[in-house]
């Protein structure tokens, strides 16, 4: 049979234990929550890049610059201009 002062000590530890194991469960649910809502801000401000960009492309095109004079000015291939003119 343990002595009630160990019983008591273990207890403790076992119970600082316990609270320590809720605390990194819930620090890696926090982590986890902001890093999804950074990773989802950085993709919504890639997508309004790309509609922006998209959108001054089919402009230039529209207004009868050719794909290669477009792909030249931005760094694509001219096939991808032509895919983003035809996406729209």
């Amino acid at each position: 049979m343990v002595e009630e002062s160990l019983e008591v000590g273990l207890r403790e530890v076992q119970s600082e234990f316990e609270q320590r194991r809720r605390r990194l469960w819930l620090e890696r649910i926090r982590v986890g929550l902001e890093y999804r809502r950074a990773l989802r801000e950085v993709a919504e401000g890639v997508a309004r890049s790309r509609a922006s960009r998209d959108q001054r492309v089919r402009r230039a095109v529209a207004d009868g610059a050719s794909y290669r004079e477009v792909a030249r000015a931005i760094g694509l291939s001219h096939s991808r201009v032509q895919q983003i003119v035809n996406s729209a």
